[in-house]
């Protein structure tokens, strides 16, 4: 049967989408930013001790901002091991293993530029102080005659990394973090914390960690809020969808209901947002952040220092899950302004990166595609489908263009495992009916790349032509961006 539906455009513009919605998580963990990306000696490292492939495929999907260095390894991090001439091994409090600390705060810097992002910094909430993180402020963009500035210099840096974005904590309301506090504790912490912080430079991002739980989001961001409201930029929200591959159906509805449901939990999450703002008129709204979002295989955990990457882990069914998340993201982009895909290497990650190979997840191309594929506006738009869409509606669709733009793109996912007929109706004539698609599909929705079929699953980019009713036909289980000329703007 398959499903067949309409998409009609409103002529309404639902946001400005912030290039910062498509940034990337990179942890200090083994086999992340060690050893798969920075190691020294490798055949493939250069002067900078990175891994050239490695970053060549990190650069393909154009990260703005990369958050660093956790995470869970972020909030026991010692910051002061990891920059000078001296690096000696320290153990990760959280994971209790021995790591090293040749990528520190310089390099992690250098590579962000190096790959055009801006640097995001987590503050160590776990065992740091206040006086930790103002050092590290200090150290990175001091530019006085001052302690940690001259620290800097003295390292051979006399410019300032100018760090502007600056995140207070990592999921402190969960009982797995170094330095768990309930949430007026979380709430006092980071009020001082940030107040401090926009003491030595008012114009630096502030991000405070927010709560995505359902059972603690309520309590843990209204108190945060209520403190700490005059001083942050961003409230963060982690969101991960939990998939069983040993199941019959590999999950495949569960993962793929995971960034529905997220979208409607936004919607909460800032209505508390605006209840606070009603006890703060004239004041700024802090922002939404996703600084970790992605899909997560349940049964697999890489947490003992013997762990070695090699097998993939991502199916088409999970980057369909992506894709959807970053349509939400574009939907909701009045609201929501960064996020970091957690990660890009290995662990939950974008990329399978080993001693020799390099490997795209098959959820790395939804990234990919629609960072270069995307409008910086989120236009508003309605699916109405001829026969009832059930729980879980079978197409997710964001549509986007640019100022003074011709070209309209939709991005949309077939979450249905029969085909779909969509009639596009955008308010404006076609210039012309031949569209562009790229697309991902694959005919086993639970289809993998691995390290000996690389390229099993991947997009590909071609030419159709609508019919006279404009209808694009759509596979099973894909992902496609489209790519239509319309006669005239549809925003000056």
């Amino acid at each position: 049967m398959g499903t067949e539906a309409t998409f009609t455009l409103r002529g309404t513009v639902d946001g400005t989408i912030r290039p910062e919605i498509y940034g990337q998580f990179l942890s200090r963990r083994r086999w992340v930013a060690d050893e798969a990306l920075h190691h020294p000696g490798h055949p493939d490292a250069g002067a900078d001790g990175l891994r050239r492939t490695v970053v060549d495929a990190i650069a393909e999907l154009g990260a703005p901002v990369v958050r660093w260095p956790g995470g869970c390894t972020g909030t026991s991090y010692e910051w002061e091991r990891g920059v000078g001439p001296d690096r000696e091994r320290t153990v990760d409090w959280h994971f209790g293993y021995d790591v090293g600390n040749g990528f520190g705060t310089a390099e992690f810097v250098a590579y962000c530029r190096r790959i055009g992002a801006e640097p995001q910094i987590n503050l160590t909430t776990g065992t740091g102080s206040l006086r930790e993180a103002l050092a590290w402020v200090e150290y990175c963009n001091g530019t006085g005659d001052s302690v940690y500035a001259n620290l800097r210099r003295s390292h051979g840096y006399d410019e300032p990394f100018d760090v502007r974005y600056w995140q207070i904590g990592n999921e402190e309301w969960g009982s797995w973090e170094l330095g768990q506090v309930d949430a007026q504790q979380n709430a006092v912490r980071c009020r001082e914390w940030a107040k401090a912080i926009k003491r030595i430079d008012p114009t630096l991002k502030v991000l405070a960690i927010g709560c995505f739980e359902p059972a603690q989001a309520v309590d843990w961001n209204l108190a945060l809020l209520r403190e700490a409201w005059d001083h942050i930029d961003y409230l963060t929200l982690h969101t991960y969808w939990q998939f069983d591959p040993t199941t019959e159906d590999g999950d495949y509805t569960r993962v793929l209901a995971g960034p529905y449901r997220a979208e409607a939990d936004i919607v909460a999450i800032q209505g508390l947002i605006d209840l606070v703002a009603r006890e703060k008129p004239g004041t700024p709204k802090p922002a939404l952040a996703f600084t970790e979002w992605n899909c997560a295989d349940a049964t697999r955990f890489e947490m003992s220092p013997k762990w070695r990457p090699g097998e993939t882990r991502y199916r088409t069914v999970d980057a369909l899950a992506v894709a959807s998340f970053l349509n939400v993201m574009q939907r909701r982009s009045a609201f929501v302004t960064l996020a970091n895909f957690a990660q890009t290497i290995n662990v939950v990650g974008a990329l399978v990166v080993t001693d020799d190979q390099v490997v795209r997840e098959t959820v790395y191309w939804p990234l990919q595609l629609q960072r270069h594929h995307s409008g910086t506006l989120s236009l508003a738009g309605d699916t109405h489908y001829t026969a009832p869409p059930g729980d879980l509606p079978a197409l997710d669709i964001s549509a986007s263009t640019n100022p003074g733009s011709t070209t309209v793109w939709l991005s949309i996912v077939n979450r249905d495992r029969g085909p779909a007929h969509l009639t596009l109706n955008l308010g404006r004539p076609l210039l012309t009916t031949v569209v562009k698609l790229h697309q991902l599909h694959t005919e086993d929705p639970l289809a993998k790349n691995s390290t000996t079929d690389p390229d099993r699953v991947r997009p590909h980019t071609e030419h159709t032509k609508l019919d006279d009713n404009q209808v694009l036909k759509l596979p099973a289980s894909s992902y496609t961006i489209v790519e239509v000329t319309t006669a005239a703007p549809l925003v000056p």
